[in-house]
């Protein structure tokens, strides 16, 4: 009995784990979805839904190691996503040489954060969770 107790009391926690995680911020990924794949020599459209005032940018990064302002790196692509109805969408100029990021097959990061300084802090950048994605 006291371990369908404990069972009843921990199945809400997991089952609203995950859509925890999904929002970070006022700020929420939606494609390409964690684990997916975008086609080599496209340029994806970089989707999510945002809550809150702010300029949106999408940073697109090898690696998902946060710097010290709590963004990823913005090496492959960089760009100011339009927002309408709280709906953010960023799709990087693709170039087509052969070193260029979106025509290198491999593990990529992503990352929205938005800038808004109202409210007197001093961390203006209000980051999203980071997304892994496939170049294939």
């Amino acid at each position: 009995m006291r371990r369908l107790a404990i069972a009843l009391v921990l199945l809400p926690l997991a089952v609203c784990e995950p859509a925890a995680a999904a929002e970070k911020n006022g700020i929420t990924p939606l494609s390409p979805k964690a684990g997916s794949s975008v086609e080599k020599g496209k340029s994806p459209t970089f989707r999510g839904k945002v809550v809150g005032p702010g300029t949106v940018w999408v940073h697109v990064c090898r690696s998902a190691r946060r710097r010290a302002d709590g963004t990823i790196c913005s090496t492959a692509s960089i760009g100011e996503a339009t927002t309408r109805r709280g709906v953010f969408r960023f799709r990087p100029k693709f170039f087509d040489y052969g070193s260029f990021w979106l025509n290198v097959p491999g593990t990529y990061h992503w990352q929205a954060h938005r800038i808004d300084c109202a409210g007197g802090t001093e961390d203006c950048k209000q980051e999203g969770p980071v997304v892994r994605f496939r170049v294939r």
